[in-house]
């Protein structure tokens, strides 16, 4: 077994306050360890934590706090976090959002988003494979259709909500909603409402139902 040093085999710090890392960081970065100038030259600094720079440190930060330097900081804080967008939103901002959304048409945008030119030659954003896959059994078949605006429904909450069908077949008032198996299980209480509210929405949850889709009319 090992015995424990009580002290810096270097400097002779007593060890007996210190943890074991802060033993083992101090040992490595001792002023008196011969082989602290190869460990600072592969470093980029963020290691350097002996006892006395932190000593140091923590004194820089009593002082500037007795300066006055840290005044405003609260709200010097608050005004980063709006220019990068951080800042928490209040309650009523939120509600002010969720209202601009909801009398908004448009779709929020995802990393799979891919062009498509329909039969008729017009060019669509798709958000998956899955889209795109019924969007050309649909082209394939003639039927006309289009990327719907949102439809209102309203959650278990009382709260009025947007809901974007990905297809709206213009000629039997039919929308069909490409949607993988697991994103149909965890959103189907809002799935179970949508279909009570509205009978003309058609779930589609492989692959297989997208590129070899009937319409039965």
């Amino acid at each position: 077994m090992y015995k424990k040093l009580s002290g810096c085999k270097y400097c002779h710090l007593d060890f007996n306050d210190l943890s074991a890392s802060q033993r083992a960081n101090h040992s490595r970065w001792c002023d008196q360890n011969p082989k602290r100038p190869e460990y600072v030259s592969k470093s980029n600094g963020s290691q350097l934590q002996t006892p006395e720079s932190i000593s140091k440190r923590n004194a820089g930060i009593k002082k500037a706090h007795a300066d006055g330097k840290y005044i405003g900081a609260p709200q010097k804080g608050v005004e980063t976090k709006k220019i990068n967008g951080t800042l928490p939103h209040k309650a009523e901002t939120i509600e002010i959002l969720r209202q601009k959304a909801l009398h908004s048409p448009h779709r929020r945008l995802v990393r799979s988003i891919r062009d498509y030119k329909k039969s008729d030659g017009t060019i669509v954003k798709l958000d998956s494979s899955w889209e795109e896959a019924l969007a050309k059994r649909l082209d394939e078949l003639n039927i006309s259709w289009i990327r719907p605006d949102p439809i209102k429904w309203v959650d278990e909450n009382g709260t009025e909500r947007n809901y974007f069908p990905d297809f709206y077949l213009t000629d039997y008032d039919l929308y069909l909603d490409p949607k993988n198996p697991m994103a149909y299980k965890n959103q189907i209480k809002k799935i179970t409402i949508l279909l009570k509210t509205y009978t003309n929405i058609q779930f589609l949850t492989t692959i297989e139902e997208c590129k070899k889709f009937a319409l039965v009319v």
